[in-house]
């Protein structure tokens, strides 16, 4: 059906063809946006924390890594979207720099897989597949209710509408073809005659829409149909590779020095190809696709060589990277030097554990306290922010979170390697129980991340407690964070007094539970307050009784003979 009749139809009056590509081709980005954005997110739903785990265990060398960014992306259909899991997963501390490296140059070849697939789909073809994608991911979301299948429909529905999207972008191209060919086809003459010119629209272009494919099935669309030359869509394809480094800059923003320096390294690696490719483009690059694409295909407009180009792009500039990674290494550190020793780095010394696992053990206590009070930070904030919005609190509460993980990991796996060292029954006992700590302390900052999330989306709901459910509230608490503190500075003190004087709050925070659940309920029943505007109550209330639990796990290895008062461990 002609684009203007369907215009007219549904709007009941004329456009001009101008206008009505313009509405079309914003409908069919947003509609790609949203797709390749429902496709991702579900399957990263789908590989669940499996998929950070993979990448985290999967690249210790960067060949080795160059495999499993080609892969993720693959999966995940977005380079962008890569490079940001990349970014939280070294601002966590569970990945070096240097591993991130190879990530980041398999996504940037990765990323090449959707442009391809765009390319190769006959524009008549992309209509028929969308629909039926779209229905059958719609069927799979809301006739089954079993979790995975609606997670799968998810992923099926957002490849549908991505196609969806780019149908609705070539239709519209087709038409302004068609009714304005002389004006298009002056407008883009300036990108064949300029291409630096048209490098910088697609570096400007992505940076709006966040995604490079987006940007490339756009040009593919125009060359498709004539409107733009062969040269002016390879030099919009170098520039949309820089444009997509915006993602994981916006992800490295309130993390970790280290984290930011994977974000430089992510548009160090875009920008290298950029300047290359630019610079040899008049003479080398745009002369041998020419080439190549009149042997290929003749005098006909097929997207695919671009699609090719943009294969051939990013496999050279990955490669060299590659071939100089201990150059970019100290590039990337000259622009971002490292930062001190994180603390689990300098406390946590590799060498004492054959040589003294003794004094290992004590610097595994210092790391320990530190944890500890990261936790009674945390706990102190999720309770501030419970009755206060914060916007930084946020933020903050995921760097404490980061921190504790990190910890955590990180002394679990040096306490696994003390295990095989030679060490009495006193010291493999308090090792086991160091053990047990930490996971409870990495417990208790999970449930400070719930009650946040809780709390954020009451604020964006625009939901609060009332006065008595407030005053309730505050009350437990006060006493979680009594015991909160107390269970520190145990901790910190090896004190197994001040252990027994934190124990008895767990009682009272049982009690409180109890009661204040209750309490909650009568106020529902009672009209008090609705069921809307007490969502997540019982949630928090559950959560603060299961801190108190952990908590009480920790007091309880405190007050032992075995964890006290060993002299050779006290420095």
């Amino acid at each position: 059906m002609n684009l203007s009749v369907i215009m007219s139809s549904v709007l009941g009056m004329k456009f001009d063809a101008v206008w009505q590509a313009i509405l079309f081709i914003l409908g069919g980005l947003g509609v790609f946006l949203f797709g390749i954005h429902m496709m991702g997110s579900s399957l990263k739903e789908l590989a669940g924390d499996r998929l950070r785990l993979i990448i985290q265990k999967s690249t210790s060398t960067p060949i080795m890594g160059m495999a499993m960014g080609f892969v993720v992306t693959m999966l995940t259909q977005s380079s962008s979207t890569t490079s940001a899991i990349v970014v939280g997963i070294v601002g966590a501390g569970l990945m070096t720099f240097k591993q991130s490296i190879g990530v980041l140059l398999g996504a940037n070849i990765g990323g090449t897989v959707l442009p391809l697939l765009m390319a190769a789909m006959p524009s008549y073809i992309k209509p028929v597949v969308a629909v039926v994608l779209v229905f059958v991911g719609a069927c799979m979301v809301f006739f089954f209710k079993k979790e995975k299948i609606n997670q799968i429909g998810s992923v099926v529905l957002g490849f549908g509408l991505i196609f969806l999207g780019l149908a609705l972008i070539d239709m519209s191209f087709e038409y302004i073809q068609d009714a304005h060919t002389e004006f298009i086809m002056n407008m883009f003459t300036s990108l064949s005659n300029y291409p630096e010119l048209a490098v910088i629209v697609g570096v400007l272009f992505t940076i709006i829409v966040q995604s490079s494919a987006a940007t490339i099935g756009i040009v593919q669309g125009l060359y498709a149909v004539g409107s733009v030359s062969l040269t002016g869509a390879l030099a919009v394809m170098i520039g949309a590779n820089l444009g997509t480094t915006i993602t994981a800059i916006i992800a490295c923003l309130g993390s970790s020095k280290t984290a930011k320096k994977v974000a430089i390294a992510n548009s160090l690696i875009k920008l290298f190809g950029l300047i290359l490719f630019t610079a040899i483009f008049r003479f080398a690059f745009d002369p041998l696709i020419h080439t190549i694409n009149d042997g290929m295909f003749k005098n006909e407009y097929n997207p695919l060589i671009i699609s090719f180009s943009h294969i051939f792009f990013n496999l050279v500039t990955s490669l060299l990277i590659l071939a100089c990674i201990k150059p970019f290494n100290l590039l990337c550190d000259k622009i971002v030097p490292d930062a001190e020793k994180s603390i689990e780095d300098s406390l946590l010394d590799y060498t004492l554990i054959k040589k003294s696992p003794t004094l290992a053990l004590s610097f595994v206590k210092t790391a320990i306290d530190y944890m500890a009070e990261t936790m009674g930070e945390y706990v102190h904030l999720a309770k501030n922010y419970s009755f206060e919005r914060n916007e930084k609190a946020i933020t903050h509460g995921a760097e404490l979170e980061r921190t504790i993980n990190c910890l955590d990991k990180r002394i679990h796996d040096y306490l696994i390697k003390l295990t095989v060292a030679h060490m009495d029954n006193k010291t493999s006992t308090l090792l086991s129980k160091y053990l047990d700590q930490i996971k409870d302390i990495e417990r208790i900052g999970d449930h400070c991340t719930n009650i946040l999330e809780f709390f954020d989306d009451r604020y964006e709901k625009d939901l609060h407690l009332t006065e008595d459910g407030t005053q309730d509230l505050e009350q437990m608490f006060d006493t979680l964070l009594q015991m909160t503190d107390g269970t520190v500075k145990a901790i910190v003190e090896w004190d197994n007094d001040i252990a027994e004087e934190a124990r008895v709050y767990e009682d009272q925070i049982d009690r409180l539970e109890e009661v204040l659940h209750e309490r909650h309920i009568h106020r529902v029943n009672a009209g008090v307050c609705s069921f809307q505007n007490t969502e997540h109550y019982v949630e928090i209330l559950s959560n603060i009784e299961r801190m108190g639990d952990h908590l009480t796990n920790i007091l309880d290895s405190i007050i032992t003979k075995e964890y006290c008062k060993y002299d050779e461990f006290n420095h």
